[in-house]
């Protein structure tokens, strides 16, 4: 019951504004002959609200109709077409049969007889009622379009931060299998160094869990870390492995654990031994990070350098919008990672 009387009291409210507003555009119009001619100005009312009634609620009726179903979200080009195109169609209608009721019940004239002398009265009335029909339409359009311009932006950083925690995790599970494979092989053929290994391995894993929320890191951090990665790997290869790192300039930032991928991928896919020692040159050039080494691969591993490399370059591109350049021949495998500056960085 209380939802009817709720709707009664609202449609009595909107008769009571209809009303006030149709007295006081009379009122404007007919000025001092309001009074003096006062059963006329009545009839006028009478008429007045029921044609502004009819056509307020008639096109919220529309309104309704068409966005019940969510279609401003959705859709609000459409919607508004349609909107409009109904909303002409039925203020049309709606004003002809006003006239035609009004005038032979209220002021007991005949429109068909007279139209030509009403038509241009017709015509305003519609004209009005189009114009602030159409206004508010188009707020609700412009409304409804930047709500949906900022969904579709927010839906698009979620789909990129949900990329770039699936690529993230991809990387830290790879690294802890890696460096546990090389533990287990260690600790059957040297346990000292196994020990040496596991206790570099923990500082150097706590790094890496503390980065995995962060999507670009300074420069500066990242070296770090490698440093100790390579000393790392140092323990397992000994003399085999020549690292040159030649940094001097540390600003902008990589792409976390970019750096650590690369030289990952140098061991896994090239031979390590005193025969043939693994050379990594590590670079600045310019706004490059160029990571080089001899290539010396191993039979059993495929040519490509795999998963790692597409991980690295798909972070940046969502990341940054570039590319990693990668640079191979019979002697060298060369890739540049590029350094980011702050004011040039899409995420953080």
């Amino acid at each position: 019951m209380k939802p009817i009387i709720h709707f009664a009291l609202i449609q009595l409210r909107d008769i009571f504004f209809a009303l006030l507003l149709t007295f006081i555009i009379l009122l404007i119009f007919m000025g001092k002959s309001t009074f003096v001619e006062f059963p006329e100005y009545l009839d006028s009312v009478g008429f007045g609200v029921l044609i502004g009634f009819s056509l307020w609620k008639s096109n919220q009726l529309i309104g309704w109709i068409v966005g019940r179903n969510g279609s401003w979200v959705k859709n609000p080009t459409k919607t508004l077409a349609v909107s409009l195109t109904l909303s002409f169609l039925v203020t049309i209608s709606d004003i002809f049969l006003v006239y035609y009721l009004g005038f032979r019940y209220i002021f007991n004239i005949s429109l068909l007889d007279n139209l030509n002398i009403y038509l241009a009265q017709m015509f305003l009335v519609l004209s009005i009622s189009l114009v602030i029909t159409i206004s508010f339409y188009l707020a609700s359009f412009f409304k409804w379009w930047k709500i949906g311009l900022i969904n579709q932006e927010r839906l698009k950083q979620e789909a990129i931060q949900l990329q770039l925690n699936a690529l993230k995790s991809q990387v830290n599970p790879h690294f802890l299998f890696n460096s546990l494979s090389v533990l287990s092989s260690l600790i059957e053929t040297n346990s000292e160094k196994a020990k040496l290994y596991v206790q570099k391995f923990a500082e150097i894993y706590r790094y890496v869990l503390n980065q995995s929320d962060k999507d670009l890191v300074p420069l500066q951090d990242e070296i770090d870390f490698i440093s100790s990665y390579i000393s790392l790997q140092k323990i397992r290869f000994g003399d085999s492995l020549k690292v040159s790192l030649n940094i001097d300039n540390y600003d902008g930032k990589l792409v976390s654990l970019s750096l650590q991928t690369l030289l990952e991928n140098c061991l896994k896919h090239n031979v390590v031994s005193k025969e043939k020692p693994l050379k990594i040159t590590i670079d600045r050039v310019e706004n490059f990070l160029v990571v080089k080494n001899n290539v010396q691969r191993k039979k059993t591993i495929s040519q490509s350098n795999g998963v790692g490399l597409d991980i690295i370059n798909r972070q940046y591109k969502i990341l940054t919008g570039r590319n990693v350049e990668v640079f191979s021949d019979e002697s060298f495998f060369t890739v540049k990672l590029p350094i980011v500056n702050d004011n040039s960085a899409q995420s953080d």
